[in-house]
């Protein structure tokens, strides 16, 4: 599976049209994952595939949830925006909440810095911040989970 993963467009003037830019160089997706801080949007974004989203610090009129916890395959991934687990001092509590549910895999978001760290056998994931242009590209398969990092 192909999974892109976003965070941090801050609901700038051009964030829909710069998800719609990696859509569209990215066009063989099975899922979109947004980390928070896009300012509840994506629901006008008419993707071809499923989003799923999680609420950010920034979303305070979003009615997405805090957090999800998805299933793609045999893998479980914890989606969030990391700032409810305290991700600016460490990433302990977010791959222990993890790992509490079942996910091998946490999605975050909050500090802008595109980052993946292997915590208590959780593969720990920053896209990035697309107002900065960031973004990644999750791989699911029977090898195992891979992360690829990209910049518009």
């Amino acid at each position: 599976m192909k999974i892109l993963l976003l965070s941090d467009s801050h609901g700038n003037s051009e964030h829909l049209a710069a998800i719609k830019k990696v859509l569209a160089a990215q066009r063989d997706v099975d899922a979109l994952l947004f980390a928070g801080d896009g300012h509840g949007d994506m629901s006008r974004l008419n993707a071809a595939c499923p989003v799923y989203e999680a609420r950010g610090n920034c979303d305070l009129f979003s009615r997405q949830p805090d957090e999800q916890l998805l299933q793609f395959g045999d893998i479980k991934l914890f989606l969030t925006h990391g700032h409810l687990y305290g991700i600016k001092h460490g990433l302990s509590k977010l791959a222990v909440a993890a790992k509490t549910k079942g996910a091998r895999v946490a999605i975050y978001g909050h500090t802008h810095l595109q980052e993946i760290n292997l915590i208590t056998g959780v593969h720990c994931i920053n896209p990035g911040a697309l107002s900065s242009g960031e973004y990644a590209i999750l791989y699911l398969d029977s090898s195992g989970v891979k992360a690829q990092f990209f910049h518009l």
